[in-house]
């Protein structure tokens, strides 16, 4: 993505200036309908395209066009749901290498991703715990309406759901109700995953960096993880490999 901050671009008073913001407010929105419904492997340079809005250069209108060229070359590509015994779970990460860390979060049902998030925290997180624990707790929000569906459908038990992070940091804060030195100061709306872990609601296993998903919504990635992780998330069968999912298309 371009590095240019929108706060560093100036106000051209032309009209061609204008004409372009719109059409990349336009061509940004168009995008944003596709990464929250049926394309969550472009939710995170959708995300990064969404926050200069107001002030677009050339080099994002030429990120954006990227982004969809890729969908153009990748027309074909949906999410494929098929059976599975499996209960739904969620997986929550977080990049601390910003100043205003970049969340993720999805959740998966049926061998693809029903729901998932990325976008920026609003505090400026102290430690890569603080920032996984503020993402924890708003994917844990994400949890208790994806376990409320589910018992609905009858298709979940009582049972918690699972929440994985990768962060054993922020797995024992998740699990212990005392106030450390270091973490007194995260505000307590961030300590709704806490909450919830004591009301049997939620569980927070660890899982590897490697295998979290949500890795995926939080920064670019190299080709080598991007192409294997978004299969992973979007339950992409390739022509050798058979499966009798359902393919839900962008």
């Amino acid at each position: 993505m371009a590095d240019a901050l929108a706060a560093d671009v100036p106000d051209p008073p032309d009209s061609a200036w204008l004409t372009q913001q719109t059409r990349y407010r336009s061509l940004v929105g168009a995008l944003l309908y596709c990464a929250t419904n049926t394309r969550p492997d472009i939710a995170y340079a959708v995300g990064m395209l969404c926050r200069c809005m107001s002030r677009p250069t050339d080099d994002l209108m030429r990120d954006a066009m990227r982004v969809l060229h890729y969908l153009c070359l990748s027309r074909d590509l949906g999410l494929r749901y098929g059976a599975s015994l499996r209960r739904p779970y969620g997986m929550s990460d977080a990049n601390w290498a910003v100043q205003h860390s970049t969340m993720g979060n999805v959740f998966m049902m049926h061998q693809a991703g029903i729901s998932w998030s990325s976008r920026k925290q609003d505090s400026v997180s102290l430690s890569t715990c603080e920032a996984e624990i503020v993402a924890a707790s708003e994917a844990a929000k994400e949890a208790v309406y994806v376990a409320a569906f589910s018992n609905e459908l009858g298709i979940m038990d009582s049972e918690p759901i699972d929440l994985f992070v990768d962060n054993k940091a922020a797995i024992d804060l998740a699990y212990n109700p005392e106030h450390h030195q270091k973490t007194k100061h995260i505000q307590r709306r961030h300590f709704f995953v806490r909450e919830l872990v004591e009301e049997k609601r939620i569980n927070v296993p660890f899982v590897n960096s490697v295998d979290n998903l949500a890795d995926f919504f939080t920064k670019p990635l190299d080709a080598r993880v991007f192409y294997p992780m978004r299969d992973r998330i979007m339950n992409v069968k390739h022509p050798s490999e058979g499966d009798g999912a359902v393919p839900l298309t962008a």
